[in-house]
């Protein structure tokens, strides 16, 4: 696949889930430079991938994310067969979703 047609796919990706996500959310990676920060919206960060990836890239990227936006949510968007899938830390999805009976 040449560079440019990555660089269209990539776009359209960010794109989607900017449309999915709605409300605040905005695409602000750029196609020509790789950037740890592909979408934002008002309380979150996103890394876009257009393929399958492994547990240790997830974690990578989550890595890079956090140290570029440390007070903000931080997700990884990726695709597997079609459909799009969000990953996050277990520390996190504690805090947005755990028990809070006490």
């Amino acid at each position: 696949m040449s560079n440019g047609t990555s660089q269209a796919r990539g776009k359209r990706g960010e794109l989607d889930i900017v449309h999915r996500l709605g409300g605040s959310a905005r695409r602000v990676g750029h196609s020509y430079i790789a950037t740890p920060v592909d979408v934002q919206t008002d309380f979150a960060v996103y890394q876009v991938r257009n393929k399958t990836i492994g547990g240790s890239e997830v974690a990578h990227e989550l890595g890079r994310l956090r140290a570029v936006a440390p007070a903000l949510n931080c997700y990884v968007a990726f695709k597997v067969k079609g459909e799009w899938y969000i990953a996050e830390s277990l520390e996190q999805h504690e805090i947005d979703h755990g028990d809070r009976l006490e």
